[in-house]
């Protein structure tokens, strides 16, 4: 395994963090937070017109053909800024789903529009307590003629209201095995019957709840093959969880950055705090969590990129990351003092955010449970 960046990726690193520090600044993310739509659409077009959303997609469908670990470099780079966009839900999440599973027809349609950045996709798939498991799917769909009626409840639906469509999991058969049963839909937003309730997140993020009341859906819109989508979202939650460790990594790493500039500019008792051996100690502690993080998080991606098992790798990836990109920022806090716990000051940027990602597509404990079932 070489972990090291190739040319490439170093390129596109640095491309991505130039540009990102240009267009997207703090007062940007703060704006988002307060705006109504939450969405930059300016910076969208301009990640768009870089090729930002074809990265990780076939050539044949107009992407740029790279490969997890080129997607993961650009990831760790919209961590630092906090990016507001739906990067993550409308290409990592949805996008991939439907260049796993899709109809020749649906890529046609859905893909080309994606790169360009005129078309949003999310994905609606957690209900409940059962997070992450065929258990918790109980929204369900009936035959109606030719095509299926759904009915019942999502939750956490990430930028549900900016979306053009919501693929959809909803239990289509029952089956002794829960695991069975299970058929993965694309849904218009707009379709009558779905309905959209914002939830109050700690992040400021835009997630909803997604009722569907008798939505009507053509056959053509199954996604995957029918009665037997688990093993697909059973990789969609995988490859999610592992690309989102990236986009922690470099949260971590520019909280990191951030406390180091302060303690090397910050005087107290006429010496720089950096100085003092507790405070060096903490930073030691939190660039032991960063590196360790990274190095979970990229031997993670990498397996999944050769098409190796990677399911252990996944959920230490995901169970250290969660706690480490938590720990870095609390330990920031500690480090400024009083000013690190004002709304004003940036660094609570980053902390709330470093919550929501230990929190989505499965805590540190559920991986941890999970790996140990595993061993």
């Amino acid at each position: 395994m070489n972990l090291q960046l190739d040319e490439e990726q170093q390129l596109l690193k640095n491309s991505a963090r130039d540009f990102l520090e240009m267009e997207c600044p703090t007062s940007l993310v703060r704006l988002m937070e307060t705006d109504e739509v939450g969405f930059p659409a300016d910076l969208w077009r301009k990640m768009s017109d870089l090729g930002w959303p074809g990265f990780p997609f076939d050539e044949a469908y107009g992407g740029v053909g790279g490969n997890l670990i080129t997607l993961a470099v650009l990831l760790e780079e919209l961590g630092r800024v906090c990016d507001p966009t739906p990067y993550f839900s409308s290409v990592v999440v949805g996008g991939l789903t439907i260049g796993d599973a899709g109809s020749e027809a649906q890529k046609e349609a859905i893909l080309p529009r994606l790169f360009n950045g005129t078309l949003l996709i999310t994905l609606a798939l957690v209900e409940g307590p059962e997070e992450y498991s065929p258990k918790g799917i109980t929204a369900n769909a009936t035959r109606s003629g030719d095509g299926f009626v759904i009915n019942g409840k999502k939750l956490f639906v990430e930028n549900a209201h900016i979306a053009d469509y919501v693929l959809t999991a909803v239990r289509t058969s029952d089956d002794r095995d829960q695991s069975k049963g299970i058929t993965l839909f694309l849904v218009d937003k707009d379709a009558p019957g779905l309905s959209l309730k914002r939830l109050s997140t700690i992040a400021g993020d835009r997630q909803y709840e997604v009722l569907f009341d008798g939505v009507e859906v053509p056959p053509d819109r199954v996604v995957g093959e029918p009665d037997n989508a688990w093993p697909l979202l059973s990789n969609v939650i995988n490859r999610s969880a592992a690309l989102q460790c990236a986009a922690q990594v470099g949260n971590a790493k520019k909280v990191l950055d951030l406390t180091i500039d302060y303690v090397n500019m910050r005087i107290q008792f006429g010496r720089q705090i950096g100085s003092f051996q507790a405070v060096q100690h903490n930073c030691a502690n939190m660039w032991m969590d960063v590196e360790a993080a990274w190095l979970a998080t990229y031997e993670a991606i990498w397996r999944l990129s050769e098409g190796l098992p990677a399911d252990e790798q996944i959920s230490i990836a995901k169970a250290w990351t969660g706690d480490a990109n938590t720990r870095v920022c609390l330990t920031a806090h500690q480090l400024h003092g009083g000013v690190g716990f004002m709304q004003e000051y940036d660094l609570q940027l980053w902390t709330r955010r470093a919550k929501a990602m230990e929190l989505k597509w499965g805590t540190p404990r559920f991986h941890r449970k999970k790996l140990a079932g595993m061993l």
